[in-house]
């Protein structure tokens, strides 16, 4: 008859790995992506030309600060929790 107690996981740590790596390639993304919007950002102030066809990113920036800064309380809520999430190590 076969043992019950040995047809257990040999690491019981298996999902906290799972988690720790989609952690980190977001994070890794989301870094990527600020890169991207940075150079965008560059690329259309030196040289006056959208980065990407159809998308200005200094009036989409503009627009955003716009936004929160009307959204009163809810918006200072928003820029903290964006805050947060860019800052995270």
């Amino acid at each position: 008859m076969p043992d019950l107690q040995q047809s257990k996981p040999q690491n019981p740590y298996i999902m906290d790995n799972v988690f720790k790596f989609m952690g980190g390639f977001f994070s890794s993304l989301t870094q990527l992506l600020i890169g991207f919007a940075a150079l965008a950002v560059v690329t259309e102030v030196v040289f006056g030309a959208e980065m990407f066809p159809g998308m200005t990113v200094v009036d989409n920036l503009t627009s955003l600060i716009t936004t929160l800064g009307n959204g009163g309380f809810v918006g200072l809520v928003a820029l903290l929790i964006l805050w947060n999430i860019l800052t995270k190590k």
